[in-house]
């Protein structure tokens, strides 16, 4: 499976991470808006090229639209609190949405069909391998999550707009760090051996 398709997909709450962090209290709805395009514009154009709608997309839509909703009706003290934990709360419902998928369908699987053939796809190691891979990525995404809130409650109780000292550390040295480990440990679960009695097409 290509990561790459998979971190594409995340940019749409990158995007949200970086204009909510830079614009602050009253702007959170317009980098709601923004992030809530983006991932639209990713599932129409994937749709557009045949694939299937990612659950990460569709997801991406209806987070960042009901940011955006609550961001331009709620007052003052709303916009204080979403510029605050906005980022935070969207990556909590990012890694909830991985960890279920991974019960269900893996969100890893959909990007990972795509370069695999169709008759592997109802093999139990193609899909233990998407489980293993989708709740890393969950587990991963969580632990962003908390550094946002982290930065959060520093910038509240500092009265800044994420310009706290441990901004940059929290919201994005640990997050980007946590995304090359994540990169790297799905090419090495795709990767892995498995049964002799199991193709190599198979893998993830």
């Amino acid at each position: 499976m290509n990561a790459k398709d998979m971190i594409i997909g995340l940019i749409p709450w990158i995007l949200f991470s970086f204009v909510a962090g830079h614009t602050g209290t009253g702007h959170v709805g317009w980098a709601a808006v923004i992030a809530c395009a983006a991932s639209a514009g990713l599932a129409v154009y994937g749709m557009a090229k045949g694939q299937s709608l990612k659950i990460i997309d569709a997801a991406g839509v209806v987070t960042f639209g009901v940011i955006a909703v609550i961001g331009f009706v709620g007052g003052s003290s709303i916009d204080a609190h979403l510029a605050d934990y906005g980022r935070g709360a969207s990556t909590f419902i990012l890694a909830a949405v991985m960890f279920v998928s991974a019960f269900t369908i893996p969100f890893t699987e959909q990007y990972a069909r795509e370069t695999v053939d169709q008759r592997y796809w109802g093999s139990p190691v193609f899909r233990a391998k998407n489980r293993s891979i989708s709740l890393l990525w969950a587990g991963a995404v969580f632990a962003m999550a908390v550094c946002h809130v982290i930065s959060g409650v520093l910038a509240a109780n500092a009265g800044v707009d994420g310009g706290h000292p441990g901004s940059i550390l929290l919201n994005w040295v640990i997050p980007i760090a946590l995304i090359f480990f994540a990169v790297k440990r799905t090419q090495a679960i795709a990767e892995a051996d498995t049964p002799a009695s199991t193709t190599p097409a198979a893998q993830a």
